[in-house]
């Protein structure tokens, strides 16, 4: 049986060959073999615990495993990126609801803290740090819904928004979701759940009609 030491190495070196493979797949624009070998040593560890890793990552839909062959990497694609949007309105208006049920004080200040660094006039001069904060936002409300299964659905299927196209730069949504980020917050502080829901559903509703080419949502022009 695995000691605790042994158990919390092998989960850092599955985040490390996750962490790998979720940057990497932002930048390919064909399918890449993993090399069990090189990772390794990359990450300075044994191969099996890397295999293991790799094995998960197939379990969890992030990468294709291959009899005999290994670990095939495929780029996202728009379509991906889309089907993941649609789920996205539904379990984000359930996260934000439950999350506004369940958040404390603390909790929302430190959703607020994400947002700190900025402001309707130096956002979009910092888009990748707003990108990051975004990322960390809505896995905090996930989070916050206190629903295992949501999470685990969460961390198999959320890097499917990880487009190598950079879709708050891409759609210059970088003001909109702030303020859509903000009001979704001062809902959750007020645990107005229904309000939480809308938002919610307004602003991945919004993505989603500018990532077909439709016009920016009406109401913050999310």
């Amino acid at each position: 049986m695995l000691t605790t030491k042994s158990t919390e190495h092998k989960d850092d070196i599955y985040e490390s060959v996750r962490a790998h493979v979720l940057a990497l797949v932002k930048n390919i624009e064909a399918p890449v073999r993993i090399r069990e070998e090189e990772l390794a040593k990359k990450l300075n560890v044994s191969r099996t615990p890397v295999r293991q890793a790799l094995l998960r990552l197939g379990q969890e839909g992030i990468l294709n495993m291959e009899p005999r062959r290994g670990a095939l990497l495929s780029p996202l694609t728009l379509e991906d990126y889309v089907e993941w949007l649609k789920l996205r309105i539904e379990l984000e208006a359930f996260a934000a609801r439950e999350a506004a049920l369940n958040a404390s004080q603390r909790d929302v200040d430190a959703l607020r803290a994400l947002f700190a660094p900025f402001n309707e006039d130096n956002v979009d001069a910092h888009v990748e740090a707003y990108a990051k904060a975004n990322v960390d936002f809505h896995a905090a409300i996930v989070r916050l819904a206190e629903n295992h299964l949501l999470e685990k659905i969460w961390k198999s299927f959320g890097h499917r928004g990880m487009l190598k196209s950079k879709t708050i730069e891409r759609l210059h949504r970088a003001r909109h979701s702030l303020a859509e980020h903000l009001a979704l917050i001062d809902a959750i502080e007020k645990r107005d759940g229904a309000l939480a829901d809308r938002l919610a559903r307004e602003h991945v509703q919004g993505l989603l009609t500018q990532t077909l080419g439709g016009p920016p949502h009406t109401r913050t022009g999310a």
